[in-house]
């Protein structure tokens, strides 16, 4: 009776995962367990980093530049660990990036000036576990259950961004902005060690993209190639432009925070994790019944035009009130956008180069992260915030419309061939 119990158990958890078979149901979950994990050791540090900067002597100028090292060195690891899911194996992958991720936070705990604070940021070359966590759902999800399950990766991410931020600013006061860092770092190593021993190393269409994809390693013309196909090219267009608005956003709010509206690192957290829990929310109630009522283009040309309308507002703010009010609203198209197109462009793929697929969609928000803050900057400084939210706007309403003209196209999950 315990193992039927149990058999039943793993079958309802694989059910809910997406699993195509029974037998995945436990590395789903494990998957799971990292995906929210690398969230709240990242929410842990993103409270504390503004000041932990200014401790160090840095000002937004500073701060603008470590951005953008972060996305430089994001954009060149993201094509590297799409290729390296693809030929040798997601574990492989994601083990590289826990440990590299840790290896960051324990550099930045023990940053005592701007340079090593800098090389801080350097291991995140390889901080692509949400990469390798889509490419392992991508694997061991059926067709149909594709858009759910990999919203359900969405949803352990955004456990992890609803307790890592508020918790980073609370202990922010007991073992200060390094020891927040530190913690996250040992963190890092927990599912390591538990991936180590229980995550499978081979996973379905690896052969293929060996004999396909050469040596391993960064295949330019791979990256090259995937981007004739059209729903790839289109859908890639559409994430530079509201990644590049996001990024503005959120580069500009690190420094608008503290100075323009007066906010501390509790408030920061507190904020964070508001989007955190509406994250949650949205992918466990609302992009599913969106997928149910509207096709996946109308989606994101609906959450598109949300955030016109939540950028605008911004322009407007000048309390933290307004801005909980205007995160509470922008927090459910966000993320309902991401899941949707990240489903999109696995769906409109072949399996065999799904992670590369999804690591350029990384690489396209990495490049928007090396541009934004220095554009960001540039308008902050002169404009303040409302050149920032109307720019933002203006960005939005053109990835609006080219949603609409860019003639993307989805095979549906039943009539997909693998």
């Amino acid at each position: 009776q315990n193992k039927v119990a149990s058999m039943k158990f793993w079958e309802s958890i694989g059910a809910f995962y997406g699993a195509k078979d029974p037998s995945y149901a436990w590395p789903l979950a494990l998957v799971h367990l990292n995906i929210t994990l690398y969230a709240l050791t990242f929410w842990l540090t993103r409270p504390v980093m503004p000041f932990l900067t200014t401790q160090l002597g840095a000002d937004a100028v500073v701060f603008g530049y470590l951005q953008t090292v972060f996305s430089f060195v994001q954009l060149l690891g993201a094509p590297i660990i799409g290729r390296l899911c693809d030929t040798q194996g997601a574990k492989i992958a994601l083990q590289m990036c826990q440990l590299a991720t840790g290896l960051s936070y324990i550099l930045l705990g023990s940053a005592w000036n701007i340079p090593v604070l800098f090389a801080s940021q350097l291991p995140t070359v390889l901080m692509q576990s949400m990469h390798c966590s889509q490419a392992f759902v991508t694997d061991f999800s059926s067709d149909e259950s594709r858009s759910s399950a990999l919203g359900r990766l969405s949803l352990s991410y955004a456990v992890g961004m609803a307790l890592g931020p508020m918790l980073g600013g609370l202990l922010s006061d007991v073992i200060g902005y390094h020891g927040v860092a530190w913690l996250a770092g040992a963190l890092m190593f927990v599912p390591f060690l538990a991936n180590m021993y229980s995550l499978p190393a081979h996973r379905p269409g690896m052969e293929k993209a060996k004999g396909e994809g050469g040596k391993g390693g960064l295949q330019v013309a791979e990256c090259l190639k995937v981007l004739k196909i059209p729903t790839c090219r289109n859908l890639t267009v559409f994430m530079l432009m509201t990644g590049l608005a996001g990024q503005i956003y959120h580069s500009t709010f690190s420094m608008a925070g503290p100075s323009f509206f007066k906010l501390t690192a509790k408030d920061l957290g507190m904020f964070q994790t508001m989007s955190g829990v509406i994250g949650l929310i949205s992918n466990t109630f609302v992009v599913g019944a969106l997928e149910k009522a509207l096709s996946q283009r109308s989606i994101i040309t609906l959450g598109a035009s949300i955030l016109v309308c939540t950028f605008t507002a911004y322009s407007f703010a000048t309390s933290f009130e307004h801005l909980l009010v205007i995160g509470f609203v922008s927090a459910f198209p966000s993320m309902a956008m991401y899941t949707t197109v990240t489903s999109m462009v696995t769906r409109g793929t072949p399996r065999e180069v799904s992670a590369t697929v999804i690591g350029l969609g990384h690489a396209a928000r990495s490049l928007c992260g090396i541009v934004a803050p220095t554009i960001g900057g540039y308008l902050y400084k002169d404009q303040g915030v409302p050149g920032v939210g109307f720019t933002c706007a203006a960005i939005m309403v053109a990835a609006a419309v080219w949603s609409q003209v860019s003639q993307v196209t989805v095979p549906s999950a039943k009539s997909k061939e693998l």
